[in-house]
């Protein structure tokens, strides 16, 4: 009897999909490398997106901190937050990790969280209050020039008196890991940024020179044997880190600013306004005219590392790993050759050598 041509069908059918129930070998490959790709197109787009989510986020905790600043400023007749005077901070015991480390961010929150925390002044019996000894000047009996001495702190009062100038959430305003310091300064509130890393405070002394003949006297490593306009000592609880932050990144190898006797060029280079160079015809060695601000707000950015020496910056200036040492103000108008900067005409230009940086500056104040 012949077969039915129905039943033929159905038959041919039945056979067709039991021949097709998986995907052969080439065209699972070719699915895996479609993923692939797509993985390798998505992702770094969603890790950008959080790093810019992150400085965007970071910005507004900077604005924030250099408003709060000149408001305090316009209050106490232009004087820039911060308990301890800036040369108090650049104490050189203040750079010792075994009786220092407080920092000058630490410094301005004592004004700026409202000075109803400090509960009572140091002394040979260990102050009074309850709290933290906090201060630049080392061991508990030790003062500064002015005679001021370390306080003690009730960290519970922080940011609730009626002076408060700063109002920021637990999530920012908490002690970042890896100060190097003592215990109390380990344990004093910083403002940490959307990296997980503590922001540094700049404080100009006003005291300084105004018209630098030298490097030294714009930054220099203390305050023990001559003025300048920012000391590194007022934050070597973070410079000297070797685990800062949620990174855990170590400062002393991989940031410009770690070396203390390299302070002068350094900080000069990041602190010095490139606009305002004096000489103007750079006849002689190029110096800042006039800083960045009195009062500057510094973020690490996305690598954790002030200044780091393997940056796009670092290397576009010539500067590095290799040498650290050559990292100065006079970058922002010369070549590591020492010929002037041209731009596509050949005409001389200026550069701000910070922007090549991942660093972010925020700055108020003359």
């Amino acid at each position: 009897m012949p077969t039915h041509p129905v039943k033929k069908c159905a038959a041919r059918s039945a056979s067709i999909r039991r021949g097709r129930q998986g995907f052969s070998l080439i065209e699972l490959l070719v699915v895996i490398a479609i993923i692939a790709i797509l993985i390798a197109i998505i992702v770094p787009a969603m890790s950008g997106a959080r790093v810019i989510a992150r400085k965007a986020a970071t910005t507004a905790l900077m604005n924030n901190v250099t408003n709060a600043a000149e408001q305090f400023s316009q209050d106490h007749a232009g004087t820039m937050p911060g308990y301890f005077l800036p040369t108090e901070m650049g104490s050189s015991m203040n750079a010792d990790a075994t009786r220092g480390g407080f920092t000058m961010m630490e410094n301005a929150l004592l004004d700026l969280l409202g000075e109803s925390s400090v509960v009572g002044e140091a002394g040979i019996g260990g102050g009074t209050g309850v709290g933290k000894l906090v201060g630049p000047f080392g061991n508990v009996g030790n003062s500064g020039k002015g005679g001021n001495t370390n306080v003690k702190v009730d960290m519970d009062r922080l940011g609730t008196g009626d002076d408060v100038y700063l109002k920021v959430g637990d999530d920012v305003l908490r002690a970042a890991d890896g100060q190097a310091g003592t215990t109390s300064h380990q344990q004093f509130p910083d403002l940490v940024d959307s990296f997980g890393n503590p922001l540094l405070a700049w404080v100009e002394d006003h005291t300084a020179p105004r018209d630098p003949l030298n490097p030294e006297e714009f930054a220099t490593e203390n305050s023990k044997s001559e003025r300048a306009r920012y000391y590194w000592a007022s934050n070597s609880g973070w410079l000297q880190s070797t685990a800062m932050g949620k990174g855990g990144q170590d400062q002393t190898s991989g940031s410009l600013l770690a070396d203390p006797r390299e302070a002068e060029n350094s900080l000069t280079a990041v602190l010095g306004n490139p606009n305002f160079p004096i000489p103007m015809d750079f006849d002689t060695d190029v110096l800042p005219g006039a800083s960045r601000g009195a009062f500057v707000v510094h973020s690490a950015g996305a690598d954790g590392v002030f200044f780091g020496m393997k940056d796009a910056g670092a290397k576009a200036v010539g500067v590095g790993e290799g040498n650290p040492s050559d990292f100065s103000y006079a970058l922002n108008f010369f070549t590591p050759s020492g010929s002037r900067l041209q731009d596509a005409t050949g005409a001389f230009t200026t550069i701000d050598l910070t922007m090549g940086f991942d660093d972010m500056v925020s700055a108020t104040g003359n």
